[in-house]
């Protein structure tokens, strides 16, 4: 994903409000800003948690970056390049084109896919004990609590509680697996071993649309008695089936934030 840097101020962060928006944990809200001040590019950082570094110094004032530079936003690096590409219009914006544009890091091998899987497994499984906390608090209270002439709940009652357990697992469900596909760049499993999610053209995150196609993918690999993943070792790319039926990518979160830049 690229994006055209042809205003004099564009700013950078997670909230919906920045110019350049990246959903990633390490970066801020407001997080930074690259600002042109004539022929100079300049990089501020806006008071960030995880800090904005220019070759692995922290930026404490403004400072200027020229091609060659290493810029990081929290995780995110990237390098400042010099581009061929002539400018638009010079009569509609300055005489340079620049372009800031979302990179892959090093596709995750089976290795590491495997660790992500079997702590996602754990974590489901106690989260989703949450969800069924009502219905278990009920049998717990029938079943030790209750003095014997007490009456104990109807069938019906049950039945209610047990329904709304099962509703609240289902959103559960999908806010742990769909929802950290589509918005967080990966379950929560993906994320602890710094691993991200990233769809066939390198975005981050992947949407809602990718996350329901990639889950729909995954139970193809789920029917082949997970053989689906054994694709992982034997291709370059480290795609298991579904991640070639979705067209995402699993790679280690070191992923760069690349940057190109021209003069006239």
């Amino acid at each position: 994903m690229t994006f055209p840097l042809d205003i004099e101020k564009l700013v950078v962060g997670r909230s919906r409000s920045c110019d350049i928006r990246l959903r990633e944990d390490s970066v801020s809200r407001l997080h930074a800003a690259l600002v042109w001040r004539g022929d100079e590019l300049v990089v501020e950082d806006l008071g960030s948690s995880n800090g904005t570094f220019v070759n692995g110094e922290r930026v404490l004032s403004p400072r200027t970056v020229v091609a060659g530079d290493t810029v990081r936003f929290g995780n995110l690096r990237g390098a400042v390049e010099r581009s061929d590409a002539p400018p638009a219009s010079a009569d509609s914006r300055p005489d340079y084109d620049y372009t800031v544009g979302l990179m892959p890091g090093k596709p995750a091998g089976f290795g590491w896919r495997l660790l992500a899987m079997i702590t996602d497994v754990l974590l489901f499984a106690a989260g989703s004990l949450i969800p069924f906390s009502p219905l278990l608090a009920t049998l717990l209270v029938e079943r030790f609590l209750l003095s014997p002439e007490a009456l104990p709940p109807s069938l019906q009652t049950k039945s209610l509680i047990e329904g709304g357990c099962a509703v609240l697992w289902v959103v559960f469900a999908f806010y742990y697996v769909v929802h950290g596909w589509a918005r967080r760049g990966g379950t929560p499993g993906l994320r602890l071993w710094g691993l991200r999610l990233l769809d066939y053209r390198q975005r981050l995150p992947i949407g809602y649309p990718r996350a329901l196609l990639r889950l729909a993918a995954l139970l193809v690999t789920v029917l082949t008695l997970g053989l689906g993943y054994l694709l992982i070792p034997f291709r370059r790319d480290r795609k298991a089936l579904h991640d070639l039926l979705a067209g995402t990518l699993v790679t280690h979160r070191a992923t760069p934030l690349g940057r190109t830049a021209s003069r006239a």
